[in-house]
């Protein structure tokens, strides 16, 4: 497996629209793109988007025109001539297709082009934000969306306070052994038996990436780490993160824990990692994360580099 084949597995990175961000504040444009004959609008109902399936067999996102959606609709750029907009359905807007059409991104992500998946991910990721910032954070007035929905404006004349969208960075990084042929990874109680990762974490306030890494990695394994690098990023809007990729090599091997978040912790080498199945395969043996995420990019990176 190359760097290639990985970077084309990877989900969110491939830009297939023009956001067009000089345009938004031009009332007399965007109210051009809300009649275009071919505007296109991506709906999403409580997380889920629908979907139907293409003349080939595959499913493709079901779009809607604005007469359906209304005046609300966020504007999220030009594919080629053509404008494109996000709304959130309210239980009253679900279209005929009905319920069971709406599907979680996530789920959809190993049938989906991966400029259609980079679309809506940008789609999920404003309505999102949208949801949960409909009062201003300064006075606690209801905010109402401007810049054709790329920031939301404090309703109180005398605040009239304006926010933009949000994404909370995390770290998400691969921990090398010393001999440099295992791998630190763990695991939450939550998720499927026998599945691991790598290690991730916020960043906090007046924290730089690498420091983030270091005392990340700590605090969740107890395993001091150095030569911190940067390899790639991922937008993971579920609901707002951009994941920074990284690689360390532990100083030490010894796991030592206080960390309530991860049940355990396990040094996997390279056979190991090599030798897994995936996080929903029934059998035994170690189970990887999704394959199209950074943290896969990660693992697999560092275990087909030889």
């Amino acid at each position: 497996m190359t760097p290639d084949d990985l970077l084309q597995r990877l989900a969110f990175v491939r830009a297939g629209i023009d956001r067009a961000g000089t345009l938004r504040a031009d009332a007399a444009k965007i109210a051009h793109f809300r009649g275009h004959k071919d505007a296109r609008v991506l709906p999403m109902w409580r997380q889920r988007h629908p979907f139907d399936t293409g003349p080939d067999g595959t499913p493709r996102p079901i779009t809607m025109s604005l007469s359906e959606v209304g005046d609300d609709a966020m504007f999220l750029g030009l594919v080629g001539e053509t404008p494109w907009f996000a709304a959130a359905l309210n239980d009253a807007d679900v279209p005929a297709t009905g319920e069971s059409a709406f599907r979680i991104l996530n789920d959809m992500l190993p049938v989906l082009p991966a400029a259609q998946a980079t679309l809506l991910a940008y789609a999920r990721g404003m309505m999102l934000w949208h949801h949960t910032h409909r009062y201003c954070g300064r006075c606690g007035s209801p905010a109402a969306s401007s810049e054709a929905g790329h920031s939301r404006t404090c309703t109180n004349t005398a605040c009239a306070h304006r926010s933009y969208p949000r994404t909370d960075p995390a770290v998400i990084t691969a921990i090398i052994h010393p001999d440099g042929e295992h791998i630190l990874l763990g695991r939450k109680p939550e998720w499927a038996p026998n599945m691991y990762s790598t290690i991730a974490g916020f960043v906090e306030p007046g924290e730089t990436l690498e420091q983030t890494v270091i005392r990340e990695t700590l605090e969740e394994t107890g395993v001091p780490v150095t030569d911190v690098r940067y390899i790639a990023s991922q937008p993971w809007p579920f609901p707002s993160s951009l994941m920074l990729g990284f690689r360390a090599r532990a100083i030490t091997t010894d796991i030592r824990s206080d960390d309530d978040e991860l049940e355990d912790v396990r040094w996997f080498s390279r056979d190991e990692v090599k030798n897994g199945v995936e996080r929903n395969d029934p059998g035994p043996g170690l189970k990887l994360s999704h394959p199209h995420s950074i943290s896969r990019f990660l693992i697999d990176g560092w275990a087909y580099e030889k």
